[in-house]
């Protein structure tokens, strides 16, 4: 949580605190991790120790498939869904100058919905996560293969209902404060009232 604090702070509005990050599941990176890892990394490190000659190439070789392999993990953590004390902010990471960011105050949250279908979605615990939006549903922030999605919701359902009380506290009070001013002046105006008529 520390990680998500230091590289998602920029999403972050004054005073607004992260309370949870929803990243995907590691099975959604598998196997293009594993493809990189393996073509990009153990395939050149193979055929240097077979064909030693050639080894510019296979360092060329392992530094691009290495920078491959670090672009798959960057991308998966990088498309989060993040609960913070106003709200709820889609992040979608497809590149370094390519991402794009959605949020959704807690006003305007209508619903969260997830779905676990199939053996390993079941077995691994992680499906689709959705955050419906009152009246613009094609604007809903999503997550693939989010992990633990259950979790999720049930976070998002927390913060929202902390947001509510805390603003809530913050109505009751400006009420209060209206009210104790109305009668405040009532009063003064009762005594303005009684002091002509006693001069009167």
């Amino acid at each position: 949580m520390i990680l998500d604090r230091l590289l998602f702070n920029g999403h972050l509005h004054h005073g607004e605190r992260l309370l949870y990050a929803v990243h995907q599941h590691w099975w959604a990176v598998y196997t293009a991790a594993t493809k990189a890892a393996f073509f990009g990394i153990l395939l050149p490190i193979l055929f240097y120790l077979v064909f030693p000659p050639a080894q510019l190439i296979f360092l060329a070789w392992v530094v691009l498939g290495f920078l491959v392999f670090l672009y798959r993990i960057v991308d998966w953590y990088f498309d989060v869904i993040l609960i913070t004390s106003m709200g709820i902010i889609g992040l979608d990471w497809r590149g370094i100058f390519d991402k794009s960011s959605h949020r959704a105050d807690f006003e305007t949250v209508a619903g969260v919905i997830y779905e676990k279908t199939g053996f390993w979605s079941t077995m691994l615990n992680f499906g689709p996560l959705f955050v419906d939006k009152e009246g613009a549903e094609e604007e809903r922030i999503w997550l693939s293969h989010a992990a633990d999605p259950l979790e999720a919701e049930r976070q998002v359902l927390l913060a929202k209902e902390a947001y509510s009380h805390e603003h809530a506290l913050e109505s009751e009070d400006a009420l209060k404060e209206i009210l104790s001013n109305l009668v405040a002046d009532h009063v003064r105006r009762e005594k303005e009232k009684k002091h002509i008529s006693d001069l009167l």
